[in-house]
């Protein structure tokens, strides 16, 4: 745990739902998970960095505002979650064109700034003039299955603009073919097959099949999923192979998606997180990844370290040095909740319970002395430092939801 930890005295091996008022209480006088939307219910990824920041993390990132918008879904708070799909389906209008011309041409696809953007301005709601890369299928296969999690929980029925911009959807992930189509992925970086995009839009498709305004797309459907289930079978759960085994961004498979349908196979992909990429501070992305690799910010310019780095990026892996890929905090929470998730299920798992407060314990230990959750800890001088871009919604949305499980299980202990 570092010294400098917010809650060093609070954090514990076994909790009572006392001891958890009072983390939640500290939390809220830290203001520690407030998130609050920047215009059309829509989330920065950062809500420090000013209009003109050059990190770039003002904006909006499609994939983030999902995670942002499911975690107050699942604490009870709808308006937020409801208020978020909005704003990303008036996103979505604005990129109908591009839709309906790979659909109709798809050599399209080869250029990343041709398809639907995926990172664009909240207040404007739109496109950001900068290249970048917008090949990410699993940011779309997430709001898919968002959306139609929505309508089917009768908690934001579809309208007739939402079935305009999303009925295109099946028909853009076969003229790509999703299940076979290189993509950058969760990390925005070089282009490859990774199951972490094919899973999301086999969720969303999945999801979508069981809305009855849909029922006239079902042969349409089942053979789009088809075709990623048949990815998964073979590949999982490995995220790239043979270019990559091991990815945190599997994780996102099994909270929020729920799409993996063999339990060996989740406990494979948690098992090969924790064998290879769990750090002293946080968890890694991928082995070798070197996004805020040690003294980050001595090799790159401010506007430097965030650019896209896709289509160049054995030059930022030339200065990783070995074992030294930033640590990141997403996902210590993220465990703690998929833990819980599976310990409530099932209430004689007590391992699962174990590894839940395990997570959550770490998690609370990567909080700043201000309360807020970073978005990773990387090297400095031999040390480990927060980046900038702190506090980070994402790390927020996913501790707030850990502490509400945290809450939950242990109510069904006592």
């Amino acid at each position: 745990m570092r010294e400098d930890s917010l809650l060093r005295h609070l954090i514990a091996e076994h909790y009572t739902l006392e001891s958890l008022q009072t983390t939640r209480r500290v939390l809220e006088q830290h203001h520690t998970h407030e998130i609050h939307p920047v215009a059309h219910g829509l989330f920065a990824a950062s809500p420090s960095q000013s209009k003109e920041s050059v990190t770039g993390y003002q904006n909006v990132w499609v994939r983030d505002n999902v995670i942002v918008a499911n975690s107050f879904r699942l604490r009870g708070e709808l308006a937020p979650a409801v208020g978020c799909m909005q704003g990303l389906t008036q996103f979505f209008a604005t990129q109908i064109p591009r839709f309906r011309e790979i659909i109709q041409d798809s050599f399209l696809k080869s250029d990343p700034h041709r398809r639907p953007h995926i990172r664009f301005d909240a207040r404007t709601l739109a496109e950001l003039p900068d290249p970048w890369p917008h090949a990410q299928n699993d940011a779309l296969g997430q709001a898919l299955w968002f959306r139609f999690v929505l309508a089917n929980s009768g908690a934001m029925p579809l309208t007739h603009a939402d079935l305009e911009v999303f009925s295109l959807f099946p028909g853009y992930f076969a003229a790509i073919e999703y299940w076979r189509d290189e993509d950058s992925g969760a990390w925005e970086e070089g282009m490859k097959i990774n199951n972490s995009s094919v899973g999301a839009v086999v969720a969303g498709l999945e999801e979508m099949k069981k809305c009855a305004a849909f029922a006239a797309n079902q042969a349409q459907l089942n053979e789009l999923i088809a075709e990623g289930r048949k990815r998964l079978a073979n590949t999982l759960p490995f995220e790239a192979p043979p270019e990559r085994l091991v990815d945190s961004a599997l994780l996102l498979l099994i909270h929020p998606l729920d799409v993996i349908r063999d339990p060996k196979t989740e406990t494979a992909i948690l098992n090969l997180v924790q064998a290879r990429l769990k750090g002293e501070v946080g968890i890694k992305r991928y082995p070798g990844d070197s996004y805020f690799c040690q003294d980050y910010d001595d090799w790159f310019k401010p506007e430097e370290m965030s650019a896209d780095f896709s289509d160049r990026l054995e030059f930022r892996d030339a200065h990783l040095q070995p074992n030294c890929e930033a640590q990141w905090c997403i996902f210590d929470p993220l465990l703690s909740i998929i833990y819980g998730q599976r310990f409530l299920a099932d209430r004689s798992r007590s391992d699962d319970f174990h590894k839940q407060v395990h997570y959550f314990n770490r998690s609370l230990a990567q909080l700043s002395v201000a309360g807020e959750c970073p978005e990773l800890y990387f090297l400095k001088n031999g040390r480990y430092i927060a980046n900038a871009h702190t506090p980070l919604a994402w790390t927020q949305a996913n501790q707030a939801l850990a502490l509400h499980l945290m809450e939950q299980s242990v109510r069904e202990m006592q």
